[in-house]
């Protein structure tokens, strides 16, 4: 406690412990697995940095304990991958990335799920759709972006969900590493994405969608991991999809998805009110491709 808070007016300190109880303002500093290895390759994902209301906070912690990692065989995986207009990203990744589940030999099928033109961009709609549609053909899912294309990877079925990407390789040669998120290319069995209800379907544009995911997860008491070896060629996004980086402020979408977010940092939302369990989707067109073969199917979607 600091002493600038000891001798503020007790008005204040009544404000203040308020807020702290509504609002994510007490940062995690310390995760007590930060040490944990698996095999030397996997470590689980840091919640260190969190900013978390103390209840939260105490509440993560307390579930916060070692669960093994371990791989098996002979599991279907579905790979989905969210689309809309980035047809030169899923022709470099698809050669790339069939060759890496061949030389797995994993029994594979690979999902893209467009979303029809003309609505706001949904991530976390697309891939809840995308593991509705093939749960009755998988035992688990690699959720996959189409511009994070596999250079290190391992396909195989998890039991814990695992980041595969550690690693991004930009196409200028430059490498950036990322400890906290829960993106890019992750793998997760059927029962544990169905226990955490999939994605919020609430969250429009890009961004916080991943965050929320990888919370529900934690609020399931499942450990995610990630590969210190996975790395990934990182695709440059076309220049539309880039449009809020033109602009000095925030645009209206980005604050609303870290609204979103924060209610659920704060407990003020529901995880079983809003996901797989209210998604409704229509499956406008579906068909394969003799170019990538019998495994690859696309579906175009609307709300």
């Amino acid at each position: 406690m600091s002493v600038s808070y000891l001798f503020a007016p007790k008005e204040l300190r009544r404000r203040r412990r308020w807020l702290n109880r509504w609002w994510p303002s007490v940062r995690l500093r310390l995760d007590p697995l930060q040490q944990l290895r698996v095999d030397g390759r996997y470590v689980p994902v840091s919640i260190a940095n969190w900013k978390l209301i103390p209840s939260v906070a105490r509440s993560l912690l307390s579930t916060r304990i070692a669960r093994p990692l371990t791989f098996a065989e002979d599991r279907r995986l579905t790979v989905v991958i969210p689309y809309r207009d980035r047809e030169q990203h899923l022709r470099q990744l698809m050669p790339v990335l069939q060759e890496k589940l061949r030389e797995q030999r994993l029994d594979y099928r690979i999902l893209v799920v467009e979303q029809e033109s003309g609505s706001k961009f949904n991530r976390g709609r697309l891939l809840n759709a995308g593991i509705h549609y093939a749960a009755d053909l998988t035992d688990y899912y690699c959720l996959h972006d189409v511009d994070a294309v596999p250079i290190v990877a391992n396909y195989a079925c998890p039991s814990q969900p695992l980041r595969l990407v550690n690693k991004l390789i930009g196409l200028q040669g430059k490498s950036r590493h990322n400890d906290h998120y829960f993106s890019g290319a992750v793998s997760i069995r059927k029962d544990q994405v169905q226990a955490a209800n999939g994605f919020s379907n609430e969250y429009w544009g890009w961004g916080k969608e991943d965050d929320d995911f990888f919370f529900r997860l934690l609020l399931t008491e499942l450990l995610c991991y990630y590969d210190l070896e996975g790395t990934y060629q990182d695709l440059p996004n076309p220049p539309h999809q880039q449009v809020h980086r033109r602009y000095p402020w925030t645009p209206a979408h980005v604050r609303r998805n870290r609204q979103r977010r924060s209610l659920l940092l704060r407990g003020l939302v529901d995880p079983a009110d809003d996901g797989l369990n209210t998604l409704r989707y229509e499956v406008v067109e579906r068909g394969g491709s003799a170019e990538y073969g019998p495994a690859y199917e696309k579906i175009r979607i609307r709300w």
